[in-house]
This record gives structure tokens, C-alpha cells and sequence, in this order.
């Protein structure tokens, strides 16, 4: 096999077929010359490679083992009466939700109302029996974000695309299926999960082909959601996962089926208090009787799930709550201001790289193979550094790269994979064929014409000659 050639030359990247390339790959023990070297400090797209560093300056300021918060309070009760609303505070838990952890090679879920029972039996074990103002769901701990910059009003349908809530339940999303009628105007049949009390209502049509479909969506309206949209009769079964509109209206509405289901008699009212108020809301609630309290993994395990299954709202919620944590108000521009200082500070980043969220989902988004090589270069200088390399997705194993890299023997490479329309990267480690060579990698691709699958192709064939050997100059 041919060596492969270091060069930084922008004709460099017609080697690699249609599309523009930035490459790094480097000799972790050594520091040497890089291995491979094509338009490496070129910016582009880095889609969800971006969560490699925000991943780990999560880490950075809220420590390994920190968790996250939920809590359902009271005013006082009387006799088993809550007086006031029963209050539903948001901790920054982006983990409320009935994923089990530790993760091991694939997402698993229990009942998604799990979590929900789990704080009626403690309510109810508190002596509550009545709540006959309903329900206070309080998501100020930090601001709401419903559409961020550079996300499409299409990702908004679907959970990678959730609005961003302090207080959120199943990861801000449901999931549905929905098949069509025979015809024509024959209603649709839809399986929605969850769909507490059943305040979800089915209206998605069934159209014939020479009509135009809509697109299905989850809506609020009123006291309750609608799933609305139009599909062919001839398109066979629609199942996606979609967002919830209002995270925290829907968390309460859960919450308020579990605690009937327990037999607590609870009013109608669900009032939700979202970024208004800013993080210090919950101070007013400091003589309040705490009745319910649900805690998250430890933050490592949270990290785990982010960078192994991609999760956008996770990554998002986190930074949100490091934020805080540094003194900051949580807002987007907070959030990200405080984020590219600690980039900066640790020479990773550079006034030209521009990060406008922390997932990489944003088309404004803009990184380099070279920053984040930095970055993986960077964590063995951190206490955190192990695990957090640890978190990334294992070759033929577990997470996004569960089915790639099959040619070479499992574990080889560990990295974070990323996606988008026109732009696709991975960025790890590779361990060779001997194990006595560990390199820091990053492939970021854009504006290619062909499929996706023939970029994957290339770009894991790349990496197989490293792992194999093929990488001297």
C-alpha cells in the first residue's frame, strides 16, 4: 500500500474525491511532524464533531460527578391539600427520562413515564392528596431557546432540533407512528409515545398522491398538542420522533397523569414560567416544602450518552448549567461567551474558528481539523482526560460508529462522528494494527456531490490505513 503523503496544498484534496477536506492527523506520544496534513487549519462545517468541545468544557466546570436537580414543591399542606400550585422546578436535568444508564453499546428505555411515577410515589408518600390548583411547572433556572442560530425551521420538527428548556421530560420529544388510511380523507391511525392523559390528538390527513403532503409536526393548542400534517395513502407508515413544542408544559402534564394514577385529585391548571425571570427564581421558593426530589447520573455517565448517540439538546442543556456554574446567567450569549474564552484560554481555538452553539447543529458553525486535534491533544493534560476520551464512540461497538469500521478489530478507533446535510466529519483516536502507536485524528468534509455513504467509505478507509500501518511518509 502506497504511504500516505503530508502535504498542506489545497490540490491535495482531489486525492480524496469531490468535496473539501481539512485533515489532521497526529502522533499522540510524539508530537511530531503530523502523519497527514490536507488544508488542516481550513474552517468548515464541523457538525457534531463541535461536541468534543463542548463536552469537555462541561466537564471542565462542573466536575465528573456533579448531577443535576428536579424537584416538585409546595407552598404547605393542609390536611393532604397542597395550598397554591403544586411547584415543578427544572433543574437543568436534560436526563429526566426513562434511558437506563450506565450506556452500554446502544440506547435502552424503560416506560417513558418511569421517571414521572417515580415522583408521584414520592408525593404521594409526602401525604398529598389534593392539588386543587394544578400545577406550577418553573423552567427559569435558566433561558429558554426555541431556535438557535443556523438551525432549520425543519430540524425544529425533530428531537435533534428540541427547543432547549431547563425543565424537560423524555428528551423533549415523542415518539410516532402513523399509517395511513386506505384513501383518500380516510383518517389516519397514529401510535404516539407518550402521551399523557392523552392530551395528544391525532390530526394528520391521508391525501392521495397527486396531492401534497404535509409535513407531520407536533403543535400546541390550548390545553393540549396536535400532531398535524398530511400523508400520502400510497407512502406506507410514517414513524419519526418529534419535538415537543413547550417542554415544559408537556414535562407537567406528565407529571400531573402519574400523580392521578397514584390517586391524587389534581386541577386542570398548568401555568409554566419560561426565562422571564432569569436563574434565581428558585430563592423564592426557600420555605417551601420539598416533597419530590429526582436526581440525575453522575455527569461522566450524562457525557457518555451525549457523545456516544449524538444528543443535541443534552450537549445544549449542559453547557447551559456549566454556565451558571461559572457565574454566568445561562443565556445563549452567556453560555457561548464563557465557552470560547476556556477555548481560548487553552489554546484551542483562535479568533477564527466561530462556534454559535455548543452541539453543532448551526450552518454557522465553523472549525478546523486542526482545532480539533488541539483539543484531543488537550485532554491529557486534564484530570477528566480519560473518561471523557473514554465517552466517545468505539469502532464497531457502541454509539454512532457502532456499524463502521468493521474491517478492523473493535475498539481500534474511538471518535466522534458528525452529520449533516452537505457536511459530514469524524475526529478521534486511532491505535495501530501493533498498539504501540495511538494518533489524534480529525476529517472534516463539505460541499460533496456524492452520497454520504460513498464520503463514510472514503473517509473510514482513511483511517484503516492508519490503524494498519500505512502511514509513513
Amino acid at each position: 500500500m502506497p504511504a500516505i503523503a503530508a502535504t498542506g496544498h489545497k490540490d491535495a484534496n482531489t486525492q480524496f474525491g469531490d468535496g473539501q477536506w481539512s485533515i489532521l492527523i497526529q502522533d499522540v506520544q510524539t508530537g511530531r511532524r503530523p502523519t497527514l496534513s490536507v488544508q488542516a487549519n481550513h474552517r468548515q462545517l464541523p457538525a457534531s464533531t463541535a461536541k468534543l468541545l463542548t463536552t469537555a468544557y462541561i466537564l471542565h466546570e462542573l466536575g465528573p460527578e456533579s448531577r443535576q436537580k428536579t424537584r416538585i414543591l409546595a407552598r404547605t399542606i393542609d390536611n393532604g391539600v397542597v395550598q397554591g400550585p403544586l411547584i415543578f422546578l427544572g433543574g437543568g436535568d436534560p436526563d429526566l427520562s426513562s434511558r437506563r444508564f450506565p450506556f452500554v453499546r446502544r440506547t435502552v428505555r424503560d416506560d417513558p413515564m418511569y421517571p414521572m411515577r417515580m415522583l408521584a410515589a414520592q408525593v404521594w408518600a409526602a401525604g398529598v392528596r389534593q392539588i386543587p390548583e394544578g400545577i406550577l411547572a418553573d423552567a427559569t433556572y435558566f433561558p429558554a431557546d426555541s431556535m438557535l442560530p443556523g438551525w432549520t425551521e425543519q430540524d425544529q420538527r425533530y428531537w435533534y432540533g428540541a427547543p432547549i428548556h431547563a425543565l424537560m421530560f423524555n428528551d423533549a420529544m415523542i415518539a410516532v407512528q402513523i399509517k395511513p388510511g386506505r384513501a383518500a380523507g380516510v383518517r389516519t391511525n397514529a401510535e404516539i409515545t407518550p402521551n399523557p392523559g392523552g392530551f395528544i390528538r391525532n390530526t394528520v390527513i391521508t391525501v392521495s398522491a397527486e396531492h401534497p403532503i404535509r409535513p407531520v409536526r407536533l403543535e400546541k393548542s390550548g390545553s393540549g398538542y396536535l400532531l398535524t400534517g398530511a400523508i400520502s395513502a400510497k407512502g406506507g407508515i410514517f414513524a419519526a420522533m418529534l419535538a415537543q413544542p413547550d417542554p415544559a408544559y408537556f414535562a407537567a402534564a406528565a407529571l400531573r397523569q402519574a400523580l392521578e394514577e397514584k390517586g391524587i385529585l389534581v386541577g386542570n391548571a398548568i401555568q409554566v414560567l419560561n426565562n422571564k425571570r432569569g436563574a434565581k427564581q428558585s430563592e423564592g421558593y426557600a420555605h417551601y416544602v420539598l416533597l419530590a426530589k429526582q436526581e440525575s447520573p453522575p455527569l461522566m455517565e450524562e457525557i457518555t450518552v451525549a457523545n456516544k448517540v449524538s444528543e443535541n439538546t443534552h450537549v445544549e442543556v449542559l453547557l447551559r448549567d456549566a454556565d451558571l456554574a461559572r457565574g454566568g446567567d445561562g443565556s445563549r450569549a452567556s453560555t457561548m461567551q464563557g465557552l470560547h474564552r476556556w477555548l481560548s484560554v487553552n489554546g484551542i481555538l483562535d479568533t477564527q474558528a466561530r462556534l454559535i452553539d455548543g452541539c453543532g447543529l448551526s450552518r454557522e458553525d465553523r472549525l478546523s481539523a486542526a482545532d480539533l486535534v488541539r483539543m484531543l491533544l488537550h485532554s491529557y493534560q486534564e484530570p477528566w482526560g480519560a473518561s471523557w476520551r473514554d465517552s466517545l464512540p468505539v469502532s464497531a461497538e457502541d454509539g454512532t460508529l457502532r456499524h463502521r469500521l468493521r474491517a478492523l478489530p473493535a475498539g481500534t478507533v474511538q471518535a466522534k462522528t458528525g452529520t449533516l446535510r452537505d457536511a459530514l466529519s469524524l475526529a478521534g483516536f486511532i491505535r495501530d494494527n501493533l498498539g504501540h502507536r495511538q494518533y489524534a485524528f480529525a476529517i472534516l468534509v463539505e460541499h460533496f456531490t456524492g452520497s454520504e455513504e460513498r464520503i463514510r467509505r472514503r473517509m473510514d478507509a482513511l483511517v484503516q490505513r492508519v490503524a494498519l500501518g500505512g502511514h509513513t511518509m
